[in-house]
């Protein structure tokens, strides 16, 4: 039951990684490298409130 709720929510929150990487993706500026990209899809990450159900880790 635990696993379950736990893996729920690490979903959930891989799911919002995964949309602000696409996101940070698509968003590319001639020259910038993938670092950037990933810095930017940090800082959105962040922003839609990252972490706020996932304090076990």
């Amino acid at each position: 039951m635990a696993l379950t709720s736990r893996w729920k929510i690490l979903n959930k929150e891989l799911g919002k990684w995964r949309d602000v990487l696409v996101k940070a993706r698509d968003n590319h500026r001639s020259g910038e490298n993938l670092g950037n990209e990933i810095m930017q899809a940090q800082m959105w990450f962040g922003a839609i409130g990252q972490g706020s159900n996932v304090g076990w880790w």
